[in-house]
């Protein structure tokens, strides 16, 4: 199941991706993501350590 992070979750990410030096017009060097996507979902982390997983996502967006 895939689950969403809170909206906080999301900014406080963004705080971090958005002046990494890893951020190429918004994709992550270091994992290939697309930051914008990668830091909605709940179940994921930074590849460098920058910020982890959310315990609780707030929407599940795929059924068992």
């Amino acid at each position: 199941m895939v689950k969403l992070a809170a909206k906080e979750t999301v900014q406080d990410r963004l705080s971090y991706c958005d002046p990494c030096e890893h951020n190429k017009l918004g994709i992550c060097k270091q994992c290939g993501c697309i930051i914008q996507g990668k830091t909605r979902l709940a179940d994921t982390s930074c590849p460098i350590g920058l910020w982890g997983k959310e315990e609780f996502g707030i929407k599940s967006l795929v059924e068992d």
